[in-house]
């Protein structure tokens, strides 16, 4: 031991400026490697952990409005401007709305609250994507007992200054 101790100590010491700065190079090399796994692990993280939130959001509207059509039992469901009206013993005051306003679902005279925004129409871009409830009925009338609703939303989140957006569509017959 004490040999290898001797031999040790007695030849030079240090760093040549060639094997410290080839030392740095990969030090450097593997320093960026490991930040770029790291920063891109992460930014996933952030969009995957945002797309469920908004699916969550959307869950929950679209189940709001299924709720909303089969526990108040329309007689007639109508096309309106904004959205759809269910129509109760045609003629009574009990008629309820579905649609979207201030980039909230509105449902009668409730307001059902989420973490994100509901698109909503921009009149300055015909081409973006709005969120939308459509009645189709079986004939060309504006009310119908018998149809498919279609339901597009359009949900936004921000994150990180940054606006993530998802789309869900459903279609439905009653």
């Amino acid at each position: 031991m004490r040999e290898f101790v001797k031999k040790w100590r007695s030849e030079e010491q240090g760093l040549t400026l060639v094997e410290l700065i080839a030392s740095m190079t990969l030090l450097s090399i593997a320093a960026g490697i490991i930040f770029s796994v790291i920063t891109f692990g992460m930014n996933t993280y952030n969009r995957i952990e945002t797309e469920n939130a908004l699916r969550d959001d959307g869950d929950l509207l679209m189940s709001s409005i299924i709720t909303e059509l089969y526990s108040y039992g329309p007689d007639l469901i109508a096309a309106d401007p904004d959205g759809v009206k269910l129509i109760r013993d045609v003629g009574t005051p009990e008629d309820r709305k579905i649609f979207f306003q201030n980039k909230q679902l509105h449902i009668g005279d409730r307001i059902i609250d989420t973490r994100s925004e509901v698109e909503l129409p921009d009149q300055t871009n015909a081409s973006s994507e709005t969120s939308a409830i459509e009645l189709k009925c079986s004939t060309n009338v504006t009310e119908c007992s018998s149809g498919l609703i279609t339901i597009k939303l359009v949900l936004e989140q921000k994150h990180n200054g940054r606006n993530q957006q998802l789309t869900l569509e459903s279609k439905f017959g009653f």
